[in-house]
């Protein structure tokens, strides 16, 4: 089937870049103003200014008020929805033209969806291993740039603990949706559906595509120690949307790993495990390998069936042609 250009396709990559930033910058200052105005009447504070003020100066005395932590998680799923979640479907929808170009129709199975997520799972050891090597390298290393990266990891670690911060099974399951369902969903469409994508246009190489992408992944998470893991783990994200072809594959296991880490941190502070997965502590080397090689086997089936039942797209001509009856 020939499909006609949308006005997205007929505008070269670096201008799609740009609308897209537009996109992102009016929907997330939109949501932003939105989550600041609701959590007034929502959670009955005076001046969202100043709980995100004493989110960054002092985040462990929210704590103790669980009513402020909540309404900082509402902004946090507002910002969510306005950077990623809404900037993608509208950039994705208008660039489709007849297409499923967030593929998120795409054909797969139950192996590769099982297969997606429990390697992004079993890669937690090898992700941790090199987390502890990228703590290797100081900040101070770059001089002033350095202790400006200092102090923000300070202060993200803080917000981390806060947020991750599970007195009831309540706050697991709010977590698990802010944390874990919504990013998975928002992330996964913004990075793998739009970004790759687009690169992948631009460069005419996939693996740069998937590189560059994982880059941007970890850069705009804002947190040093955890840069080259986020950037490996993106890349497997990267991997596995590119041989499978479905979306849905990508956000499954991007939402195995956040939920996995969520959950495991609940169980610690509950008391039913002992093993703390906020303090970074090293599996045996032995399990890190069989871990490993386990997750190499399962992206190797993934790659093996990445041409099933996958849907060939339409080709697309320019507006001013116009196809002949044998087209329909």
């Amino acid at each position: 089937m020939i499909e006609q250009k949308s006005f997205l396709n007929r505008q070269p990559i670096f201008m799609q870049m740009m609308i897209l930033v537009f996109l992102v910058i009016a929907c997330s200052s939109i949501f932003t103003i939105a989550s600041m105005i609701l959590v007034g009447p929502l959670f009955g504070i005076d001046g969202a200014d100043a709980l995100i003020l004493k989110a960054t100066e002092n985040p462990e005395g929210l704590k103790k008020n669980m009513n402020e932590a909540n309404a900082l998680k509402l902004i946090q799923l507002f910002s969510t929805i306005g950077t990623f979640l809404i900037p993608a479907l509208i950039f994705g929808f208008t660039k489709s033209s007849g297409f499923d170009f967030l593929k998120l129709k795409t054909k797969t199975t139950g192996l590769i969806i099982l297969s997606g997520m429990a390697a992004i799972f079993l890669s937690a050891p090898l992700v941790n291993e090199i987390y502890n090597l990228n703590k290797l390298i100081d900040p101070e290393w770059f001089g002033s740039i350095g202790k400006g990266f200092n102090e923000s990891e300070e202060k993200n670690k803080l917000l981390t603990d806060l947020f991750l911060f599970m007195p009831s099974a309540q706050d697991l399951v709010i977590n698990i949706f802010i944390i874990a369902l919504l990013p998975s969903i928002a992330e996964e469409l913004f990075f793998r559906g739009i970004i790759q994508q687009l690169l992948k246009e631009s460069f005419k190489n996939k693996h740069v595509a998937v590189w560059f992408t994982a880059l941007l992944f970890s850069f705009i998470h804002m947190d040093f120690y955890g840069f080259i893991p986020r950037v490996f783990l993106g890349a497997l994200l990267g991997y596995l949307f590119l041989w499978s072809g479905s979306m849905l594959v990508v956000i499954s296991a991007h939402f195995i790993n956040n939920a996995s880490q969520v959950f495991m941190v609940y169980m610690f502070q509950s008391g039913m495990i002992s093993y703390d997965a906020l303090q970074d502590e090293s599996m045996p080397w032995y399990i890190t390998i069989l871990f490993s090689l386990l997750m190499l086997g399962l992206l190797i089936i993934v790659y093996r069936n990445r041409m099933i039942e996958k849907e060939p797209e339409p080709e697309i001509i320019s507006e001013n042609i116009h196809p002949d009856n044998n087209y329909g």
